[in-house]
């Protein structure tokens, strides 16, 4: 490696990334709509940045050459805390309201149950109210919480890190990820022929039912991952799907998603297969899970390529997604999970080498032709799920 690359700045961190400010004002604030607030003195955008509902993206004060993060500037440090603290009591507040909701409904579910003989452990709607339980409201409590406090501790020896992450962020929100938009969009075709054809049809049509897939009918694998059980299961999907397949799709490149997603599928539905032969299984969190564990690994392996606490928010997602297979047992295949995980950390760590570059690695000749056929595979599975159901 040359040793110039040691010293080479990220993508993210160039000022480039950031829009020119404004010539009319001296200072001023842009949102993540690209509006921009322009102000005469600096208490005005001190006061904006404390204070106003709005995003802030990046601001400019006379001193700054191009818009920056408003982390970059050490004097918004005091209004920096109090939008921090403001956020996280607004989150706090929608997160308590969440988790009284759905502590109400675990416990008619729980009721619901037991009046019917059943045990609520072996009950699937407890499950999924316990389920909604802590991912609607009690993690996002605890991040509230956690925000909360990380705000009072805000000093200026912080603020690097912080713009840091609000850099990386910034570039990431701009970056296209067209294969992810093909990907959301597969999602849809499938979910829409669900809709019309219904969920249990559909899942017979091209679920992966284990006993037509040991029959000779492998090919389930493939259109198993576009269908979901509920719309609650597809909205947490394509969601993540968003996240991560950009994130994917803007450090390693658009080959590496397609091949990642895709050899996740596989692994995860081969794993189910033979360690929960008795069950039917849907969804796409088999390809999640592996695209989670390629950018563990990865982000691991090239730590110049993101800050540092990217990579505990994303090791933070996968102690949540585990903790919800743990809760939701009955109905979330967490052996579709682990062996979509596994085989998007061995991915990442036989493809790329460790390197201190902060360059983002090229995809090679082979890997636009396997991407490219990988490409050709995730779509033409999701057409022929779509074909399945509406032929049923």
């Amino acid at each position: 490696m040359d040793a110039s690359e040691t010293h080479e700045a990220p993508i993210w961190a160039a000022p480039e990334v950031y829009p020119a400010k404004s010539s009319v004002a001296p200072f001023g604030a842009l949102s993540r709509k690209q509006r921009r607030r322009e102000f005469q003195s600096f208490e005005a955008l001190a006061a904006h940045v404390s204070g106003s509902r709005e995003s802030v993206a990046a601001v400019w004060t006379p001193e700054t050459g191009r818009m920056a993060p408003p982390e970059a500037v050490p004097e918004l440090l005091e209004p920096l805390r109090q939008r921090f603290l403001d956020l996280a009591d607004r989150d706090a507040a929608d997160a308590r309201r969440n988790s009284i909701i759905f502590l109400f409904l675990l416990g008619w579910t729980v009721m619901a149950a037991v009046s019917k003989g059943i045990a609520p452990h072996d009950s699937p709607t407890v499950g999924l109210a316990a389920l909604l339980l802590l991912v609607l409201g009690l993690v996002p409590w605890y991040d509230a919480l956690k925000g909360r406090r990380e705000a009072w501790k805000l000093d200026e020896t912080m603020l690097p890190r912080e713009e840091a992450d609000a850099r990386f962020d910034y570039w990431l929100g701009k970056q296209r990820g067209w294969l992810t938009i093909i990907l959301l969009a597969c999602l849809g075709l499938a979910g829409g022929c669900q809709v019309w054809v219904g969920l249990e049809e559909s899942a017979g049509s091209a679920g992966l039912v284990k006993g037509r897939y040991f029959a000779g009918e492998s090919w389930r694998l493939l259109t198993a991952p576009f269908l979901h059980g509920h719309p609650l299961h597809w909205v947490l999907n394509a969601g993540g799907l968003w996240y991560l397949g950009r994130r994917v799709e803007a450090l390693a490149g658009w080959p590496h998603l397609a091949m990642v997603f895709l050899g996740a599928m596989l692994c995860g539905g081969v794993a189910t297969a033979h360690l929960a032969p008795g069950r039917p299984s849907l969804g796409a969190s088999g390809g999640l899970l592996g695209l989670l564990g390629f950018l563990l690994v990865f982000e691991t392996l090239h730590p110049r390529l993101v800050p540092h606490p990217s990579r505990r928010r994303l090791a933070a997602a996968l102690a949540v997604t585990f903790l919800a297979g743990f809760v939701g047992y009955r109905f979330i295949d967490n052996y579709a999970h682990g062996g979509g995980l596994a085989g998007g950390m061995i991915y990442a760590g036989v493809v790329y080498p460790r390197s201190r570059s902060a360059r983002r690695p090229r995809p090679t000749g082979t890997d636009m032709g396997l991407g490219a056929a990988a490409v050709l595979v995730l779509t033409g599975s999701a057409l022929l799920a779509a074909g399945l159901m509406l032929a049923s």
